[in-house]
């Protein structure tokens, strides 16, 4: 590769030649199975949307050419993820691999880092251990690994990536893996970008760190958005400060303005929207900055940019020197389950007023930039159409959509709004006023949407948050929301899911129900459906995650494991009684696949208790319970329902299967 050209490379071409180096003053690798999932899933769903043939753009490598290596500024998380699923591809499907001779990748000063990766091409790509049979084979490679000279969070992406490939394409058998392998080599494209030789490249990485957000390609968007509305000084300081406030998803919408805005916006106490339009929000917003354009001046890019920077920075110290704003300064408290990216393309769908057979954007924030220029363009009255749109679903958002929340040294769930008073800011239930309820409506509803964010991890899978704000949207003026009508729509969300996408042959696309589901009528389903889409290979995380809801909410559980139970990110569909066990001379495989011996596990669990029989499942579990997240409610019952004189066999599991699928059914016909 030449620094005097610029053009992409596909993988093979960037994995294949060249020596690169993550310099010392770069972060270590810090990818988790949700941006290794992510980053397969796009790839993965370009290919199947847009065709085999089509080049999939996976963004763009800044490097330094030194002497015999290129040192990477910028895209080392990606290029180092992208080397570690080469490493493990090469491993399950070593034909297509024989290029791969060895890791291009190095670490300056880091030596965990290096051996890391080095030894997980040793291990996993010699011609000895190229022959992939089972998950338990690589987790045994692995463990020859020796963890005390290892970098921990490579060795964790690397068994996130056989996670991510397991659950999407094991199902499909051997030929669909080698063609996304195909794809992937031939391609997906990545753009060199080459730094001047004669850069300091230390104070070029602090500039791109220190630059934060302007580096990010909503800032690119929000400039765009300024530019259209260049000349109109209160439309821009408008644009601007509604902007910043949305974008920080770790506060509440309220705290980005200052006192007297928020009462104007949000009346008194911060708990309400006052405001019915853009013209609205442009009487109650100061203009800020006169760096913002005047009325003759044009606006670039750059310039937009640059504006943004300067009111950004006012912004930040009115906010801090605002004694009123009690804890604006502190920690942040709560976590949102979308990043702002995401949360602009959930709006943008909103905004288009979605219906069935409608196109939408992607929920792909790698598309934030083209679907803004192809959907809001240079349109003045869409620009502030859709900045109204932002903030009124940020603040229903904030309101409605569940958080996790860090309190009195606990993290938990938490569904609540922003209240503003002489006391300074506070935080109440949506829902009643019961901060310790664990079991009325405003929990309920907490409940089911953690059931909802947890099933679906990635962002691009948040279809169902898409459905939730657009039913918040056109239900907050014409009925008042009730944690009774909120759950009614939430638990009928849940049913449309089911039979829509995972109890159907033919699965239809979300955007064709989600938005009408109160509309359908047809909600049913029969035992012996229930049995063929719910069976190994077929059922998915969010039909466990949805029993548990359904579980928690009506069966006879103690109130102390009720009480404890909270949903959390598992994964792994495990077997309780294993395929490879003893006891499975008793066990056919068609009693082993069913429902009825399937439950939903952690994935270290899952890699650590995948072949033991259910005694000795319950006996390790058990032993865990003080230091692992609650057990899935339908787990728990098949412990509780575990013979005590001999294992869980074909009887067990059918009587089992046959009590869930009596849940789920009144569930779903309860609605017809």
């Amino acid at each position: 590769m030449s620094s005097n050209t610029q053009e992409s490379l596909n993988l093979q071409q960037l994995l294949g030649k060249d020596h690169y180096k993550v310099p010392v003053y770069q972060r270590n690798y810090d990818w988790g199975e949700p941006q290794i999932q992510q980053l397969i899933d796009d790839i993965q769903d370009f290919a199947e949307k847009e065709g085999k043939t089509t080049y999939y753009y996976i963004g763009s490598l800044v490097v330094h050419e030194k002497t015999d290596y290129f040192e990477i500024l910028d895209g080392q998380q990606r290029f180092t993820t992208l080397s570690l699923l080469a490493c493990y591809l090469k491993y399950r499907i070593p034909e297509s691999f024989e290029w791969y001779e060895e890791a291009n990748l190095g670490f300056e000063s880091r030596s965990k880092s290096e051996f890391t990766v080095d030894k997980l091409f040793d291990v996993f790509c010699s011609d000895e251990t190229s022959n992939y049979d089972s998950p338990r084979k690589l987790s045994e490679l692995i463990s020859t690994i020796d963890t005390k000279k290892a970098n921990a969070s490579i060795l964790e992406g690397f068994k996130a990536i056989d996670r991510v490939i397991s659950r999407n394409f094991d199902d499909k058998g051997a030929e669909s893996l080698n063609e996304f392998a195909i794809y992937l080599l031939s391609k997906v494209k990545i753009l060199p970008v080459f730094v001047p030789k004669n850069t300091d490249v230390t104070h070029y990485f602090e500039v791109m760190n220190n630059r934060g957000e302007q580096l990010e390609t909503h800032e690119v968007v929000k400039a765009n958005l300024l530019s259209v509305v260049q000349g109109n000084a209160h439309a821009m300081a408008t644009v601007q400060t509604v902007w910043l406030a949305c974008s920080d998803m770790s506060r509440y919408v309220q705290l980005g303005f200052s006192v007297d805005e928020r009462k104007a916006i949000f009346s008194e106490d911060s708990t309400g929207f006052l405001v019915e339009r853009f013209e609205d929000l442009t009487n109650r917003i100061a203009v800020q900055s006169d760096g913002l354009g005047s009325k003759n001046g044009s606006l670039s890019l750059n310039s937009a940019l640059e504006a943004g920077k300067e009111l950004r920075e006012k912004e930040g110290d009115k906010n801090i020197s605002n004694d009123d704003n009690s804890d604006e300064g502190k920690a942040e408290r709560f976590t949102s389950v979308i990043d702002f990216p995401n949360f602009l393309m959930q709006v943008l769908r909103i905004y288009l007023k979605p219906e069935p057979g409608k196109e939408l954007p992607a929920l792909d924030d790698k598309d934030l930039i083209n679907a803004f220029k192809n959907f809001i363009g240079k349109d003045v009255k869409r620009v502030e159409d859709f900045v109204f749109s932002l903030l009124k679903l940020r603040y229903l958002f904030d309101h409605y959509i569940v958080k996790r929340e860090r309190a009195s040294g606990k993290e938990d769930w938490s569904l609540k709004r922003y209240k503003f008073d002489k006391n300074g800011s506070s935080y109440i239930n949506s829902f009643g006023k019961e901060e310790g309820d664990k079991f009325g409506g405003n929990w309920s509803c907490a409940m089911l949407l953690s059931a909802f964010h947890v099933s679906y991890p990635t962002n691009s899978r948040k279809n169902w948050l898409s459905a939730v704000l657009y039913w918040l949207s056109q239900n907050e003026h014409s009925t008042p929301i009730t944690a009774e009508n909120y759950l009614d729509f939430l638990e009928s969300l849940g049913r449309a899911f089911m039979v829509n996408r995972y109890l159907t042959v033919a699965p239809k696309e979300y955007t064709d129900f989600m938005y009408i589901i109160e509309q359908d009528e047809s909600l049913n389903v029969a035992v012996e459906d229930l049995s063929e889409f719910l069976r190994y290979g077929r059922v998915r995380v969010f039909t466990f995650n949805y029993l548990d809801y359904l579980l928690w909410k009506g069966f006879d559980f103690s109130q102390e494991t009720k009480s404890k139970f909270r949903f959390s990110f598992k994964s792994s569909v495990e077997h309780f009684s294993p395929q490879t066990s003893k006891i499975n001379d008793v066990i056919n495989s068609d009693d082993l696949h069913k429902f009825g011996n399937l439950c939903l596990m952690g994935s270290s669990d899952n890699s650590s208790l995948s072949n033991d029989s259910p005694r000795e499942k319950v006996r390790t579990l058990e032993g865990r319970r003080t230091i692992m997240t609650p057990l899935s409610l339908k787990l728990e019952l098949m412990i509780k329902a575990l013979p005590k004189n001999r294992e869980w066999i074909d009887t067990d599991i059918n009587s089992h299967e046959e009590e869930m699928f009596k849940v789920l059914k009144e569930d779903i016909e309860r609605a017809t």
